[in-house]
């Protein structure tokens, strides 16, 4: 677990070595952050937190403590996590190249909106996209935008997700936006994790890969490995099996590391996209 002590206005994390800010940040789950001088700035619904990285020292200026302390996982034993999944000699690599790495516990609703614009899109355009929705529709919170809620989302026309140049997701977002209903999105937390799938995948746009990812980073749901062209590539470098397709492939991973699963693709995929998987061949 993350040692901390809380302050008046931030959090000192005691253990550094337990958390990486960067690799967290940068591992693929999370869009809405910035990178600063003094380390990043994360927003979340309507929460903030400047992130300073400094000196060995790791301290979150932030009004929502109780918030970010959750958020960034801070109550999980990952030693517990990674010394289970390295009985299996392919991920030990990477979970020493990704050693901080924690699975932020994300709103439901901004992982279905943001994974949706995040197919086959760059990060750069993703986090545009995802700041020009806030802006415009989020409530302004201080010096920034807060995410929209649902209410605030079924205004948004058709038109507007052309104009900001969503491309082809434009569709998706609107019918998936139209589609959304508080209760559909909070009964998935007490689904099983095959049957939350399905349900989710009724969605316009969103395939096993963004469903999975909704899944493990915003209902906490571990049993599942997203796939996508990194994980591809990194399964062909670990086995030289390039005959799968990305569904059978989440799945081989999902019978191999059950409900570690989560933990396991985050790690691999750090590794492969940070181009050093080779490091464990």
């Amino acid at each position: 677990m993350v040692k901390y002590k809380e302050y008046d206005d931030y959090i000192e994390v005691l253990n550094p070595s337990a958390f990486d800010v960067k690799q967290t940040l940068e591992c693929g789950q999370v869009f809405r952050y910035k990178v600063r001088d003094f380390g990043y700035t994360v927003y979340s619904l309507g929460h903030k937190a400047d992130i300073y990285c400094q000196n060995g020292t790791i301290k979150i200026f932030t009004k929502d403590k109780k918030y970010f302390i959750n958020y960034f996982d801070f109550y999980t034993n990952y030693d517990r996590i990674k010394s289970d999944l390295s009985v299996y000699p392919t991920i030990k690599s990477a979970i020493k190249y990704g050693n901080g790495i924690r699975i932020l516990k994300s709103d439901p609703l901004e992982m279905i909106i943001e994974f949706i614009i995040s197919q086959n899109n760059n990060i750069p355009r993703i986090k545009g996209i995802i700041e020009k929705i806030c802006e415009d529709y989020g409530e302004k919170i201080d010096d920034y935008y807060a995410f929209p809620t649902l209410e605030k989302l079924k205004l948004i026309p058709l038109e507007y997700f052309k104009n900001i140049k969503c491309g082809y997701r434009d569709k998706y977002l609107y019918h998936t936006i139209s589609m959304l209903t508080p209760d559909f999105i909070s009964s998935i937390y007490n689904m099983n994790t095959d049957l939350a799938r399905s349900e989710l995948m009724k969605l316009k746009g969103v395939g096993r890969k963004v469903a999975d990812c909704i899944l493990l980073f915003g209902y906490s749901k571990t049993d599942v490995f997203p796939t996508d062209t990194w994980v591809v590539q990194a399964y062909k470098c670990l086995y030289g099996d390039d005959n799968l397709s990305a569904s059978d492939i989440s799945k081989k991973f999902v019978e191999m590391y059950g409900k570690l699963s989560g933990y396991a693709q985050q790690y691999l995929f750090y590794q492969m996209r940070e181009g050093n998987l080779g490091e464990k061949l």
